[in-house]
């Protein structure tokens, strides 16, 4: 009964994230995140498996610092570009590009560059705005390239709590993706044509005042970064897990409110077509399933908006079918946006219902399988989803790689509770 009761714990040791590659009509950002992070995942992958950690296998202090010099070199070389470039792409082509598309303009260029000092050049994107467009349009394509990369930071996250561990990989794409406004506004929001200084003038000129100021983005950007738990886990696994002592993943310690419930609180803020949107985030982890709750709201700067938002991640019905799901419900103020040469107009009360279903034909350690995401939205803003009402439709293929680690944990605890 001892060993049965151990299995059963052990059970939940194993990873519960799952990669998605999708398809979606308008190529999207929740397009471009799920295609990322399951691209990098197969990078890191791939990195566990072939390359070494460690040069030397003596545990003196010389053969340690010749490892750790290898693993920053390694890492300076090999995954810091990649996760430079991927975030880059995100931002650009599936951000701020994405909306170009959705409001009928047209991109021209987009330049995808390596991070310095590799390459001196920055990544960025060229476009031409549709002749009907509104001031509520262009806010949002210059807000686009950090709301994209609050998608893909979104995905990195829930994978991060189902797993209950942090993989070095994920922790440097985590600040990348997650911290690009939020950093961004923090230590650099006065650059004269940045997306956050065109952002603040836009906006003010718009409302005809000048409520909104850099200080309260830069504010608002401190707090982000620093009321974030998963910045400090990322932190510690990139340089004392895996730098420091050559491992690839690191726990992650959640508040204990009881056995099997624990909680993460996380702050953030993030641009919308009425002004700047503040966003407390509460993830709870209950076994193997995963919840967020959520609420948001407006800064005041230009009038008053609110948000509740509510997901669960793996509600399993067996061993091949799984779905989560994810609802808002919201008052906006008003937005004005054009929608095949018709001015359309959002205001007051809406909301939006996803449901995700995956079938999987292989489930065990590693799974394969099918996934479908299905819901609507009315008009109004959602992070990732057009300002249109309409049908959301997305599908493709969901997996999961054997976790090696895992089940040599597993092995060795089994061999001590039959001794």
């Amino acid at each position: 009964m001892l060993l049965l009761s151990s299995l059963g714990c052990f059970n939940q040791l194993y990873s519960q994230s799952r990669y998605n590659i999708i398809y979606e009509p308008n190529l999207g950002m929740n397009f471009g995140a799920e295609n990322i992070a399951s691209t990098h995942y197969l990078w890191q992958k791939f990195d566990n498996r072939f390359i070494p950690n460690e040069i030397f296998k003596k545990k003196n202090f010389g053969a340690k610092m010749v490892n750790i010099s290898y693993r920053l070199t390694k890492l300076f070389l090999l995954d810091y570009p990649l996760s430079f470039v991927l975030p880059s792409l995100q931002h650009e082509r599936f951000g701020h590009g994405s909306r170009v598309q959705e409001f009928n303009g047209d991109i021209s260029s987009i330049n995808i560059a390596l991070p310095p000092p590799f390459q001196s050049s920055l990544p960025s994107i060229g476009f031409i705005s549709s002749n009907l467009s509104t001031i509520q349009q262009e806010l949002m394509i210059r807000a686009g390239g950090s709301e994209a990369n609050e998608v893909l930071g979104n995905i990195i996250r829930k994978n991060i709590l189902l797993d209950n561990e942090l993989d070095y990989h994920n922790a440097l794409l985590y600040l990348y993706a997650n911290n690009d406004l939020s950093g961004y506004a923090s230590f650099a929001p006065n650059i004269s044509g940045s997306d956050i200084s065109n952002y603040v003038s836009t906006i003010n000129d718009y409302y005809g005042n000048s409520e909104l100021t850099l200080k309260k983005i830069q504010l608002y950007g401190a707090l982000s970064v620093i009321l974030d738990p998963v910045n400090y886990y990322s932190f510690n696994s990139l340089f004392n897990g895996y730098i420091w002592k050559g491992k690839n993943k690191s726990k992650i310690p959640l508040i204990r409110i009881t056995d099997n419930l624990k909680y993460l609180p996380k702050f953030k803020f993030g641009f919308a077509p009425y002004g700047p949107e503040l966003t407390l985030q509460n993830y709870f982890k209950h076994n193997s399933r995963l919840y967020s709750l959520s609420f948001s709201s407006s800064d005041g700067s230009f009038g008053n908006s609110w948000r509740l938002g509510a997901e669960i991640w793996n509600v399993k019905f067996n061993d091949q079918f799984s779905m989560n799901f994810l609802g808002q419900i919201w008052n906006q103020q008003n937005i004005n946006f054009y929608v095949n040469n018709q001015l359309e107009n959002s205001e007051s009360f809406g909301g939006l219902f996803i449901s995700t279903v995956n079938y999987d034909f292989y489930s065990k350690e590693t799974i394969l399988g099918l996934t479908l995401q299905f819901g609507y939205k009315s008009k109004g803003f959602s992070v990732g989803e057009k300002l249109n009402h309409g049908l959301i439709i997305r599908g493709g293929i969901t997996f999961r790689i054997k976790p090696v680690e895992n089940k040599t944990i597993r092995e060795q605890d089994i061999t001590q509770y039959k001794k």
